[in-house]
């Protein structure tokens, strides 16, 4: 396999720039893709999920891990429901890691329990960082 790990690290080409068309979903979730990632799969029920997200109501900023560290979770399931809501999960299917995608998550879509001002949703501009089969 380590020849093949070669090859595939000479001609991967690493993330491609988005075309920025914003599509919106059924749910009404919108996502423009930033980066289009070229690695790996795209997550599915019970995979872990890898991510950095900087994600604002209006003008603040409510977390950027960035500064702090990723977040995982896995895929299907929402430990962390003020982070990972519905939104989120939906945004993140079909990308690939390396990918970076802005999604505008409304209300129906937003994390329980937070109240959005009316016409302002929440933002997430979110990199996928990796997708695992499972845990260790």
């Amino acid at each position: 396999t380590e020849g093949v790990e070669i090859i595939k690290g000479l001609t991967d080409t690493g993330p491609q720039p988005g075309s920025g068309e914003t599509i919106t979903t059924a749910s009404g979730l919108q996502y423009t893709d930033i980066l289009v990632g070229t690695s790996g799969d795209s997550p599915k029920p019970g995979n872990i999920v890898g991510f950095n997200a900087v994600v604002t109501i209006g003008d603040a900023t409510l977390f950027d891990t960035y500064k702090d560290k990723p977040v995982a979770f896995k895929f299907g399931q929402r430990p962390f429901q003020n982070i990972v809501c519905e939104g989120l999960e939906e945004g993140v299917r079909g990308m690939k890691v390396g990918g970076k995608r802005k999604l505008i998550v409304n209300q129906d879509l937003a994390p329980p329990g937070v109240k959005l001002p009316p016409g302002v949703p929440i933002v997430y501009t979110v990199e996928l960082t990796e997708v695992l089969n499972s845990y260790l």
